[in-house]
């Protein structure tokens, strides 16, 4: 009789006699967050019963078109009566004279998206947030997420135009990523205080007010026939919801408009509409939205008809279904809506109205008093880059490994957390199944993989930064490959004028008295204190400084690494409580060691790989 029962979308699946079911579990110690490891069982070979032919859906006859083996299946585990593992993914792989599935656990589904969809910062969901954009530096730690640190832009004095970007802080971005993809990040309270707590990411680029739900436009309208400026049956304005961008100018008559309130607005014009047309020709018909300039007629968006039908001999109905944006527009321009190229306008359906949604925003932004209100948008002026990148950077330069808590929940751990642990490690002495009698390991060996003998980090390249903030971790090893990059993180360095950050954001020609913005490379500062007021630094985050600082105990470990392979008895109990985060300690050796892997059987003995560690 089996003492295993394994679960697929909540059905008990049929278990032959020759059915094994090993289990691989992994440690991420060491690994690239999007390279984050689940754990896995190898390959398990169903018998094909009545019962698991149904639950796969018969996906083993060719004319059952089923998508079971596309898609992932909820799957439970238990042996001995109990549950190693309650969240599973189970695939089906294929079916020969067996049913072939596979499990995976441990990893983050919502993780993986984040990996997989590859959003970056300036796609996370804005609400509206933004800062008023004033010369005034901010209190230091003020508590305000959008901050002005003092820094070195390249800015001149007798430039009254240009000011120094705001900043955001890389806890209020995290918070921004924990919450649009409900995913729980966990950093210890040291690492909280030393950086989260304290770095800032300047905003270097300038462009306008996003989309959001506080600026959004709704119109309504109304049709009238006839001809002006070559456009067919201009829109009245009938009401409308006004804000500080637009306003409606001569509502409900024939020269209805609306009017731009802000410099440098685009409008995104979205709609929904159909309408019948009377014509002896086939109808061509554009909605249009014009502004008049001298007298004529000037497109600033149009969108042709998205399906056209004819209908009743010279009836054309016409669908229009669109979303884009117009040309950048002035403050004072006045646009005004119409149709062209149409034939005679034939209302079949009862009503004269249509609805338009516009949504109107800064195309780049102009400091307060030149023609803006100093709104500074955040989120489409985060710096492009893919957010689990972001997670990825903060943990590199604290030292920090993701280690999967829960289902929602991805925790940061340094190899000092692991070695710390040892006083609560799991003591394997008694339950190593020893393959030789003299206290030697089932097998020993020298390497990691993806090592070289100078393993390089990096900051990202760019020819503004003179100076070189980059540093590596050593293997001592010469049979290896001699260098690689182990760490190139999306920010570049900063260098320090005066004692704060430089970046030369703006340059000037000549007799200019207004500068130009160049493009330079993210960067990733910390605040500090500057008698009260806060200013931007990038003392401390050299990658020589972070090394001694937060990779100490790991460069010990590579530097002459040390991997063991046993075989060890661990309980079922055991197996499904299992924390890569404690060591383990072997008393043959006299050394702790962390896990790297365990492959488990029904055997109840399990192959270990373990790393030993220098403590």
């Amino acid at each position: 009789m089996r003492n295993e029962m394994l679960f697929v979308d909540g059905e008990l699946v049929d278990l032959g006699e020759d059915t094994k079911i090993t289990l691989n579990l992994k440690s991420n110690l060491l690994s690239d967050l999007s390279k984050i490891i689940s754990n896995n069982s190898y390959t398990i070979k169903l018998p094909k019963t009545v019962r698991n032919q149904r639950i796969i859906e018969h996906a083993d006859i060719p004319s059952c078109n089923t998508a079971y083996p596309r898609r992932y299946h909820h799957a439970r585990y238990f042996r001995n009566g109990v549950e190693i593992i309650s969240n599973a993914k189970a695939v089906l792989l294929s079916v020969s004279d067996t049913i072939d599935i596979a499990i995976t656990w441990g990893n983050i589904t919502l993780l993986a998206g984040i990996v997989e969809n590859d959003k970056s910062l300036n796609e996370l969901i804005d609400t509206g947030y933004y800062i008023t954009w004033r010369r005034e530096i901010s209190d230091y730690q003020n508590g305000s997420p959008f901050i002005v640190s003092d820094m070195s832009m390249g800015i001149r004095n007798f430039d009254t135009f240009n000011y120094v970007h705001p900043c955001v802080r890389v806890g209020w971005i995290l918070e921004r990523i924990s919450a649009d993809n409900g995913l729980n990040l966990s950093f210890s309270n040291d690492i909280v205080e030393r950086y989260i707590s304290k770095l800032i990411v300047p905003l270097l680029t300038r462009h306008g007010r996003g989309l959001d739900v506080n600026n959004q436009f709704g119109l309504a309208a109304r049709y009238n026939n006839g001809v002006r400026y070559d456009y067919y049956l201009t829109a009245i304005l009938k009401n409308a919801y006004a804000n500080s961008f637009l306003a409606v100018i001569n509502a409900g008559t024939n020269n209805s408009g609306i009017k731009v309130l802000k410099e440098s607005t685009k409008i995104r014009i979205s709609a929904r509409m159909f309408f019948d047309f009377t014509s002896t020709v086939p109808v061509n018909p554009a909605f249009v939205a014009y502004k008049v300039v001298d007298g004529r007629a000037e497109e600033v968006f149009s969108v042709d008809a998205s399906n056209l039908q004819g209908s009743n001999g010279q009836t054309w109905t016409v669908y229009f279904d669109f979303e884009d944006e117009t040309s950048v527009l002035s403050e004072g321009d006045i646009i005004y809506f119409a149709f062209r190229d149409t034939g005679y306008f034939v209302n079949n359906w009862g009503t004269d109205t249509f609805s338009l949604a516009l949504a109107p925003y800064i195309n780049e932004v102009v400091v307060e008093g030149k023609g803006s209100d100093g709104y500074y948008p955040i989120i489409s002026n985060l710096p492009d880059i893919k957010q689990v990148d972001f997670i990825k950077t903060i943990a590199a330069i604290s030292g920090m490994f993701a280690v999967i808590v829960n289902d929602t929940t991805l925790g940061f751990f340094s190899v000092d957390d692991i070695i710390s642990n040892r006083n609560k490690a799991y003591d394997w002495t008694r339950k190593v199944v020893a393959s030789f009698k003299e206290n030697k390991p089932q097998e020993i060996s020298y390497s990691l993989e993806d090592f070289a003998q100078k393993n390089l980090l990096t900051w990202k390249e760019d020819n503004t930064v003179k100076g070189d903030y980059s540093s590596a971790l050593y293997v001592q090893d010469e049979t290896i490959e001699v260098e690689r990059t182990a760490i190139e993180l999306p920010f570049a360095a900063t260098d320090m004028s005066l004692g704060r950050a430089f970046i030369p954001l703006y340059d000037y020609s000549g007799n200019e008295t207004v500068g130009k913005m160049n493009s330079v490379e993210p960067r990733l500062l910390i605040e500090v204190n500057n008698t009260g007021k806060s200013k931007a630094s990038f003392e401390g985050l050299r990658w020589d400084t972070l090394v001694n600082r937060n990779y100490e105990s790991y460069q010990k470990i590579i530097r002459n690494p040390i991997v063991v392979s046993e075989k060890i008895e661990i309980s079922d109990i055991e197996l499904k409580e299992l924390d890569v985060t404690i060591p383990v300690y072997l008393g043959q050796y006299g050394r702790y060691y962390a896990i790297i892997s365990v492959r488990a059987e029904a055997t109840g003995i399990c192959e270990c790989k373990l790393l030993q560690l220098e403590v």
